[in-house]
């Protein structure tokens, strides 16, 4: 895919996944993993994310693997690597309309995924998401070793795509990782809605095909 020529000078969009493309919820996970295990979903949830463990399996300090035999320590239980990976990975529900709208910018700029995520989750949704298919580049915190809104995650960004910050825009859903971008001079759109992105969007100069 090339990039159209935009009197804007926009050439990139860069997405964020959570909250954009799919929604998620935790507590599924936790729920499935209680129930398998004979404890309270909150017991789970208070093991596994009451403190810093998702942020080090977030920022690659832990493998997937490292992550699991971390939670099964803590819970006191035993359930297979191979069991726990859909457990935990298959929370996710699409967005209807955000990959339409997708696949409708691909025609004519780049697309960039930007997502704090892991390495079970991210394996999991590019198996699953058919969205992802769309991304000419995919960056994520675990691979990257920081999360947003730390501008070296934008920053990585600019630096695959060669282009400058005010070529890109940067679509998310959390106000914080939004003004992350903006400080690092990325244009960037607060996703409410697939369409509510579109028209925030074509404010900011972007074409919708």
């Amino acid at each position: 895919m090339t990039a159209g020529e935009d009197p804007s000078g926009i050439r990139l969009i860069i997405s964020d996944f959570g909250g954009v493309i799919c929604t998620f919820d935790y507590r599924i996970f936790c729920e499935r993993l209680a129930h398998r295990i004979h404890r309270t979903a909150d017991q789970v949830f208070a093991a596994v994310f009451d403190d810093h463990l998702q942020t080090d399996f977030e920022t690659g300090r832990l493998s997937g693997r490292a992550y699991h035999q971390t939670v099964m320590t803590r819970l006191d239980a035993e359930v297979p690597y191979d069991e726990f990976y859909p457990m935990y990975g298959d929370i996710f529900t699409e967005v209807p309309g955000t990959g339409d709208l997708l696949r409708r910018l691909h025609t004519r700029y780049s697309l960039y995924l930007l997502s704090d995520t892991n390495e079970i989750h991210f394996g999991y949704v590019r198996k699953t998401v058919a969205t992802l298919s769309v991304f000419d580049e995919c960056i994520v915190s675990y691979r990257i070793g920081v999360m947003k809104p730390d501008p070296r995650i934008y920053q990585e960004a600019l630096r695959r795509s060669g282009l400058p910050a005010s070529a890109c825009v940067f679509v998310d859903d959390r106000p914080g990782n939004v003004v992350g971008a903006l400080r690092v001079g990325i244009r960037a759109v607060q996703f409410e809605s697939p369409a509510q992105c579109a028209d925030g969007l074509a404010r900011l100069g972007v074409v919708i095909p």
